[in-house]
């Protein structure tokens, strides 16, 4: 089946929308306790008053509680026990802070690729004493990395093997 680049353009265009609010989240930290028990000291509710407004032991929240620093409890619990306290759990998924956004994975990926691709070619020029200067090499890889992006190769997410060219060539 061929990938409607359009679609995934256009895909990839909205989700980034949505994100961008969110970006600034992802370093901030969550609070030491978990955001259950430090929204739920904010608002001066003790732990068996939340229990009592889930409807649930009050041994419950204490190990929701407990356990959710460590991003051990469901989506569904925090969002019941958030919804206790009248508020709500919002979830995304966003780059890590090394990128600006999906497109900067992306990039980077394809590039990583090219590098691969590149370096085995001229691993073999080299051996036959043809091979071609940096310059040439970089040219070389950054055509490749936008053909690869802008025909949404899906060799770009697969496995990654040893170090990129760029590592290779310092």
């Amino acid at each position: 089946m061929k990938t409607n680049r359009k679609s995934l353009i256009s895909q990839r265009t909205l989700i980034e929308k949505k994100l961008r609010p969110w970006t600034t989240l992802r370093t901030d930290n969550v609070p030491r306790s978990g955001w259950i028990k430090a929204v739920r000291g904010a608002l001066g509710m003790n732990a068996r008053q939340l229990a009592e407004r889930v409807g649930v032991e009050q041994s419950n929240i204490t190990r929701l509680e407990e356990r959710e620093p460590s991003g051990k409890v469901t989506l569904e619990r925090l969002a019941k026990a958030a919804d206790a306290m009248n508020c709500r759990l919002i979830y995304a998924i966003v780059p890590n802070d090394r990128y600006s956004d999906l497109e900067a994975i992306i990039d980077e990926r394809a590039r990583d690729l090219a590098q691969q691709l590149v370096r085995t070619t001229e691993h073999s020029m080299r051996l036959e004493k043809q091979g071609a200067s940096d310059a040439d090499l970089t040219k070389e890889v950054d055509s490749l990395a936008n053909q690869l992006k802008s025909k949404m190769d899906s060799r770009i997410w697969g496995k990654r093997t040893g170090n990129s060219w760029a590592e290779t060539h310092k």
